[in-house]
Formats: structure tokens, C-alpha cells, sequence
């Protein structure tokens, strides 16, 4: 039940976001048209035009914003599919998609305002919307509303690549100076990877590692983490700390995504003769955030806390375990959570100058 009302509420935003970008870009374009103004002089409009084009500026802006957030939404469900297309296939088809959506919303649009603002769909009232149809307006229209089309798919497709959010912090530069955050990391890696790279054949291989982490876009979006980076056969998972521990949303994630695999258990049977299988390490703490790179920037995390996580998941290992805690952790989800742990041992960490008590957890209820 949880994760359906996150999901409706992810595409209310959405459709809310979109249709105000697409009303501010109609009144936009309004503003920046030379028509009504003629040699520096405002053309008075007769009211019933201003109406006319108040209702269809905004009613266009609504019904294209509604429509393309379909489409938003049709993307996010059919993922896996698009991943297999090429960014030239899905920018031809989604400019082919756009021009048939500018023009059924502007007819719509049009006809209905016709019908509205006259009482009827008279003759010389279809004259004047065929003689719309065939003017230049409509090219300065669809070009306009590509540009802005195209302007949100870019920088939702750059967004995804670089991370939620990452872009916008990007833009602000908001960790051009580094500051200190609170936050929790899950690092996740294939089991036997090694043996599976040998097995398959590099291609092969490759592919595996695309469809494991293809099936875990759906455990982070329900359990509202961030993609941290991608390192060959590991993926690394960050929450605001308190994100991280509400719900137990670092635990939930990494069987989540273990449900998944199983479900899909019979694909990966098929495909590569084998069910794949991940172990996991979590901490959390305080960290330091900063902006590095210059020809290719992200945002960089640093400090003890994703070190520690790193450090703990490669003792899975040794303690024949799919997930290991730290007790910091633990502690934090028993608080709001009733999550039965199984405590193992402290041990002595790389790079750590005290004893590490680490916890297992055979079962999570999603």
C-alpha cells in the first residue's frame, strides 16, 4: 500500500511540474511575440480576441502538459524496452510524437473555443481555424514548443545520468565550497562476480550487469534512494540519513531488489543459465560533499562514514552473509522500526583504529 501511494504521488508531481512549465512557456511565448505590437505602439485587441486567445493560450498550455506528462509516464513504464533504443531512435520518435500532440491539442483547443466564445462550429468560423492551419503561426508554434519539448526531455535524460538532483546542485554550485551532511550509503556488489565474468564472456557479462541493475531502478525509486555511482559490477545507494532509517528504507531497498531478481528468476535462468545474487554493506554518518572534476564534474563524497560502508560490505563474504550493518546503524532503525537483527562480532576494519560491531538480517518484511 505504501509503495503505491509513492508511486501516485511521484506522477501527481510530475504531471503538476510539467503542466506549469508548459503554462509559464505559452505566456512566455505571448510575451516575447512582436504581433501586437506594431511600430512601437500597443495594438488595442478587440475583447472578444483577447478572450479568445487568453482561453487558448491557457487550455493549449494544460492540454500539452497533460499529454506530455502520458508520455513521461509511458517512458518510465516501458524503461527496460527504451534502454535497448538508441538516443537518435527515441529523439526522432519523440519529435514525430510531438508534432502529432501539438496538433491535435491545438485543435482540440481551437474547436472548443470556437464553440465556446460563437455557441456553434459555423463555416466561416472552420475557415478561419483551416486558415490558422495554414499560416506561419502554426511553424512558429511547433518550433517553439519543440525547443521547449526537447529542452525537458535533455535535462530530465541528463538528470537520470547524473543522478537526481545531482544537476541542479550542479547548476547552483552548491558544493563548490565542500560542507558537511549527514547521510546513509548502502554499497551493493555481485557475488562472484568473478567466476560469472569468466563464465559468461566480457559481452555477455556486460549484459548481466545491465539487467541487474535495470531490475534495481524500481526497489531505489520506492525506497527513495539516490544512485551515488555505478563501479563495475557495484552500485552504490545514498539517503539523507534520516530518509535512510525512516521505514527502513536501507534494508527495504536490498530486499526489494531481491524480490525482484526472484521474480525474474526464470529471465536470468534463461538468458544466463544462472539467478544473480548481490550482498550488501550500510553505515552512515557524517560526511564531507564537494564538486571535483573540471572537464567532467560530479559531486564527491568524502569521510569515514562511506568508507566504512565500503569496508563492511566486503565482509560478506568472510561472515557468509547477504547484508552487514554497523551497530550505528542498527540502533537508529530499532528506534522506529521492528526489525529482528542477528548480531555477530566486532572486528578490526581496514583503516579503522577501533573494533567494528557488525549485524545480519536473514528476513524483511517489504
Amino acid at each position: 500500500m505504501i509503495n503505491i501511494s509513492l508511486k501516485n504521488k511521484k506522477i501527481i508531481k510530475d504531471f503538476i511540474f510539467l503542466n506549469l512549465v508548459w503554462i509559464f512557456a505559452f505566456y512566455f511565448f505571448d510575451f516575447i511575440q512582436l504581433s501586437n505590437f506594431k511600430e512601437g505602439n500597443e495594438v488595442a485587441l478587440d475583447p472578444l480576441l483577447q478572450q479568445i486567445q487568453g482561453f487558448n493560450r491557457f487550455f493549449s498550455s494544460i492540454a500539452l502538459g497533460t499529454l506530455f506528462s502520458f508520455i513521461n509516464l509511458y517512458v518510465q513504464r516501458n524503461a527496460d524496452r527504451l534502454r535497448t533504443k538508441s538516443y537518435g531512435y527515441i529523439i526522432v520518435t519523440y519529435s514525430i510524437v510531438h508534432i502529432v500532440l501539438v496538433f491535435a491539442a491545438i485543435s482540440l483547443v481551437a474547436s472548443l473555443s470556437v464553440f465556446v466564445f460563437s455557441g456553434s462550429l459555423q463555416r466561416e468560423n472552420l475557415a478561419g481555424l483551416i486558415k490558422f492551419f495554414q499560416s506561419k503561426d502554426l511553424i512558429r508554434i511547433l518550433i517553439y514548443t519543440f525547443l521547449i519539448s526537447i529542452s525537458i526531455f535533455v535535462v530530465k535524460l541528463i538528470n537520470e545520468k547524473l543522478g537526481k538532483g545531482v544537476l541542479w546542485n550542479l547548476i547552483l554550485g552548491k558544493y563548490r565550497q565542500p560542507k558537511e551532511d549527514r547521510l546513509l550509503f548502502l554499497f551493493m556488489d555481485l557475488k562472484s562476480s568473478t567466476t560469472y565474468a569468466e563464465l559468461l564472456g566480457h559481452r555477455k557479462y556486460s549484459e548481466l550487469i545491465q539487467d541487474c541493475f535495470s531490475d534495481l531502478t524500481p526497489a531505489v525509486s520506492a525506497c527513495h534512494a539516490k544512485i551515488y555511482q555505478y563501479v563495475g559490477d557495484e552500485a552504490v545507494l545514498s539517503w539523507k540519513y534520516a530518509d535512510g532509517i525512516k521505514q527502513a528504507n536501507c534494508i527495504r531497498v536490498f530486499f526489494h531488489f531481491k524480490s525482484i531478481l526472484k521474480t525474474r528468476s526464470q529471465y536470468y535462468l534463461d538468458t544466463y543459465g544462472f539467478v544473480p545474487e548481490f550482498k550488501a554493506g550500510i553505515n552512515g554518518g557524517r560526511i564531507m560533499v564537494a564538486e571535483v572534476g573540471y572537464l567532467k564534474r560530479s559531486i564527491a563524497y568524502h569521510g569515514d562514514a562511506i568508507n566504512t560502508a565500503a569496508r563492511i560490505q566486503g565482509q560478506c563474504n568472510s561472515f557468509e552473509r547477504d547484508i552487514l550493518l554497523s551497530e550505528k546503524i542498527v540502533n537508529d532503525v530499532q528506534k522506529t522500526n521492528q526489525v529482528n537483527f542477528i548480531e555477530l562480532e566486532d572486528i578490526q576494519l581496514k583503516g579503522k583504529k577501533e573494533k567494528v560491531k557488525l549485524f545480519s538480517i536473514d528476513q524483511f518484511k517489504i
